[in-house]
């Protein structure tokens, strides 16, 4: 039995009313999540491929009016759902006699359409994940990558036929792209199955794209990756979707970053754990601390907390689409560097001369 699909709002986990940037935002969100190369779990691909269903047709703004009004049968060629036909022969009458003025289309009002548009070609747009490294997030790159092309036919400019006179109108439909169906009372309007609603017939298909209507090639193409982009953001190819006749389609590149191993993305800042000598804070030395930006001199001072830390200004992660920089974020970790055994009993007697006056100040409060 074939598994029931779930509802795509429920999909994404957003509202019905939810706004452009809510579901953009819930589809990066989980498509990160489910992504197969990052989630191993066995339905992890399932999952990954039922929200970039969900996200296809929520952020299109056509298929989504379609799918709020029909659900999932708007896109089910086998199924047929209610158009203003429903209601056309019974309120005809009522439009001839009073001539249209004051009422306006009845399709409008209802909210149908009955234009042949959603049948018509559209480009497709597409989707691949670029992984790039913390450092070409942190600061920026060119890559160069490969991808496939696509171009529009060049024998059939999309039209899927081997010459014009292949083509003819559909039999069927006759060139409407539906046909209505009579239910009693009501009257009901579905696709054509003979031309999937393109009101066409193709005799014989184009030798050359073998009826896709596009060509394909794998080339190698240069891209700029913006410094301070963020995981799960994507960038858009214009035009580099799969064309048809009317309209070309979009490539879109989801971007995942890899972990480095030593830096850690805190938005903007970046947190770096540094170990550091003990001996060199009570010298107060100047130590070199590496940062994405080249290396940084910090002077030590003894005064300083042990498991303290440092903001470095301006030495963090870029942020997108701005001049500036957050900051690097430097945690201390103390440790008592190893010497010979006669150097560390030496440094014995002289710490054990040693008498802790702020902690026997601080032990005679208790007295």
């Amino acid at each position: 039995m074939e598994k029931k699909k779930r509802d795509y709002y429920e999909v994404l986990g957003i509202s019905k009313d939810a706004t452009e940037k809510e579901i953009k935002s819930a589809y990066r969100k989980l498509a990160m999540q489910y992504h197969p190369d990052r989630n191993k779990e066995p339905d992890a691909e399932e999952k990954f491929k039922e929200v970039s269903e969900a996200y296809e047709v929520l952020s299109d703004a056509s298929k989504r009016e379609k799918y709020d009004k029909f659900g999932h049968q708007a896109f089910d060629p086998n199924s047929f759902h209610y158009s203003e036909d429903i209601f056309s022969d019974f309120f005809k009458q009522f439009q001839d006699a009073f001539d249209g003025g004051g009422f306006g289309g009845f399709g409008d009002f209802f909210g149908f359409n009955s234009s042949n548009s959603q049948y018509e070609n559209s480009g497709k747009d597409l989707q691949m994940t670029l992984t790039i490294d913390f450092l070409e997030a942190c600061k920026g790159a060119s890559k160069t990558i490969k991808i496939k092309k696509y171009e529009l036919c060049s024998h059939c400019k999309g039209t899927l036929a081997d010459s014009p006179s292949d083509i003819k109108k559909c039999s069927t439909c006759r060139g409407s792209g539906k046909i209505q169906k009579s239910l009693g009372f009501f009257s009901t309007v579905m696709m054509c199955s003979t031309c999937n609603g393109t009101g066409k017939e193709i005799l014989k298909t184009c030798h050359l794209c073998r009826g896709k209507g596009h060509l394909v090639e794998d080339v190698e193409k240069t891209i700029d990756i913006p410094a301070g982009i963020i995981e799960g953001q994507s960038l858009r190819l214009a035009g580099w979707g799969i064309p048809s006749k009317n309209s070309e389609g979009d490539l879109y590149i989801l971007i995942q970053i890899k972990s480095h191993p030593f830096y850690q993305r805190l938005g903007n800042d970046i947190g770096l754990s540094v170990p550091i000598s003990i001996v060199d804070i009570l010298l107060e030395k100047e130590i070199e601390i590496p940062t994405p930006w080249g290396n940084k001199k910090v002077k030590l001072k003894k005064n300083m907390p042990l498991n303290g830390s440092i903001r470095l200004d301006n030495y963090g992660f870029s942020i997108l689409h701005s001049s500036k920089k957050g900051a690097l974020i430097v945690s201390f970790n103390p440790y008592m560097p190893k010497v010979d055994k006669e150097t560390q009993e030496k440094l014995n007697n002289i710490f054990a001369n040693i008498k802790d006056e702020e902690y026997l100040k601080w032990l005679k409060k208790f007295n």
